[in-house]
């Protein structure tokens, strides 16, 4: 495959349109259009879907993989030929010997509550990297899989055990959620918590519920486990902080990581005997002799080590 062919592939994929993905390519549309349909000619496929945003096909998440790989390798590659240590960023002659050289861009997927927790530190680390930059995708922990078999990123944290072909899975740590609600919405609703938060006469059934968005599957887990056998009035929200700011100011009860709760109001008690909900969290990543992936997975591991 012509790697310019497949840099426009991508290009267009990531900025969500011929025309942006040809700005940065540095060429026209028309020229952009016509290196994809070269393309899609020579492998007889139909590699995207010309939509608003434009998508990969079936066909099309192979070489968009393929061209994340090339995309990752010829940077290292580069940064070989041209005597930088890649396992030491940012110090004296490698660093000088990067000044004017694209740094390697990192796609990866994260989801909302890590971004908001254990996630942050990585980013004091990236602001050390000279060499590499990160771009993330959100995406629930139950749905992210997808994004790295796509080839929309290169890495992925989710709740999924097992890896697909080519991957490799490291499990980074569980993170504990408690199922909590202000004392106030509590007692609106009939329930009074004793000295000991114990609240086993709630009725989950009615009691209004914060979730996060069409993917968080967390809340309704809690109600299955809980008995319940309907919905309760459920709030959207789909951005971790707010999420927590809606629970706090008594919208309706939600789970909420317990590395959140310190920073919380005291006026949030839990809403059971049996609060918590713990999810396990994994590292997964393409099989890749990369040494700027490798540094990446490192940092992951490191932060995680909260949850440890």
């Amino acid at each position: 495959m012509n790697i310019d062919h497949v840099k426009a592939l991508a290009a267009v994929v990531d900025e969500g349109t011929v025309e942006d993905g040809a700005f940065v390519l540095g060429v026209t549309p028309s020229a952009t259009s016509q290196r994809i349909r070269t393309l899609e000619s020579r492998l007889g496929q139909v590699l995207i879907r010309r939509t608003n945003p434009i998508t990969v096909t079936e066909a099309g998440e192979a070489v968009l993989k393929y061209a994340r790989e090339i995309e990752l390798l010829e940077s290292e590659t580069m940064d070989r030929l041209h005597g930088i240590d890649v396992d030491a960023p940012g110090e004296g002659e490698a660093s000088g010997a990067r000044r004017g050289r694209e740094p390697t861009v990192l796609r990866i997927g994260v989801n909302a509550d890590s971004l908001a927790t254990w996630f942050r530190p990585i980013f004091a680390e990236v602001a050390e990297w000279d060499d590499i930059v990160i771009r993330i995708e959100v995406a629930d922990q139950n749905v992210a899989l997808p994004l790295l078999t796509s080839g929309e990123v290169l890495g992925t944290i989710t709740s999924a055990e097992s890896g697909g072909y080519g991957t490799q899975v490291k499990r980074l740590g569980s993170m504990r959620y408690v199922a909590v609600a202000t004392k106030g919405l509590l007692e609106k609703h009939g329930a009074h918590p004793d000295d000991h938060g114990s609240l086993a006469e709630v009725d989950l059934g009615s009691l209004p519920m914060v979730n996060f968005g069409k993917d968080d599957d967390l809340q309704f887990a809690f109600l299955r486990r809980a008995g319940a056998t309907t919905v309760p009035p459920m709030s959207v929200v789909p951005s971790s902080s707010e999420f927590a700011v809606a629970v706090e100011a008594g919208v309706g009860w939600g789970l909420i990581p317990i590395m959140q709760l310190g920073d919380l109001s005291d006026d949030l008690v839990p809403i059971s005997d049996e609060p918590n909900i713990d999810v396990d969290l994994y590292w997964h990543h393409w099989n890749l002799a990369s040494q700027k992936l490798g540094r990446l997975t490192e940092a992951l591991d490191r932060a995680a080590a909260q949850m440890r």
